[in-house]
């Protein structure tokens, strides 16, 4: 008797904790509120400078890297078609779950603002494959001369970079080899 009520409170505790672990991963998966005013935004700027219209990046550093915060985007349906962890610069005062930001050569902190997608190359000293970064605002126009990129995360934080895991890198450069003019990714706080 005593085993069976053993038993009962054990399944009980499993039960709750199996409950509180899905809410917890349901959470970290939500798409934030305001992400159907930021691609209006996106899709506006795209327009109006003459940047590929398909397809857009966001990156939302209001969340702290254990959320998926990277999205990118249908601008012409408005559809969120990815999402998933982003790493960020391990420069200033940044935490492995929230970035300092700056523009300066040498603060290994990642910039704020948009950024035009440009070639994939093969990275500096590493045998892997990364998109050149071009900063088109004030706050990230020095990104190509401190060689920030979009690239594979190799860790939680990077020395400026934007980083994503392998598998969700690939399926982004896929998409990006497949759109001609040049994709936007807009990182925020």
């Amino acid at each position: 008797m005593m085993f069976k009520k053993i038993i009962k409170v054990i399944s009980v505790a499993l039960c709750s904790v199996m409950i509180l672990l899905g809410v917890a991963i349901a959470i970290c998966n939500i798409t934030p509120i305001d992400i159907d005013k930021r691609i209006v935004e996106l899709r506006s700027y795209c327009r109006t400078h003459g940047y590929n219209t398909n397809y857009g990046i966001l990156v939302d550093y209001s969340k702290h890297s254990l959320k998926k915060r990277f999205f990118v985007v249908d601008l012409n349906n408005g559809d969120v078609v990815m999402k998933c962890l982003c790493g960020h610069g391990r420069g200033g005062e940044s935490t492995i779950l929230k970035g300092d930001f700056s523009n300066v050569a040498g603060s290994y902190c990642s910039s704020l603002g948009h950024y035009r997608i440009g070639r994939e190359r093969k990275m500096y000293k590493l045998p892997a494959m990364a998109f050149e970064l071009d900063g088109l605002d004030n706050t990230n126009s020095n990104a190509r001369s401190r060689a920030i990129l979009l690239h594979k995360s190799f860790g939680p934080m990077s020395l400026g970079c934007v980083t994503v895991p392998l598998s969700r890198y690939n399926k982004v450069a896929e998409l990006l080899h497949s759109q001609s003019g040049g994709v936007i990714l807009w990182a925020y706080e």
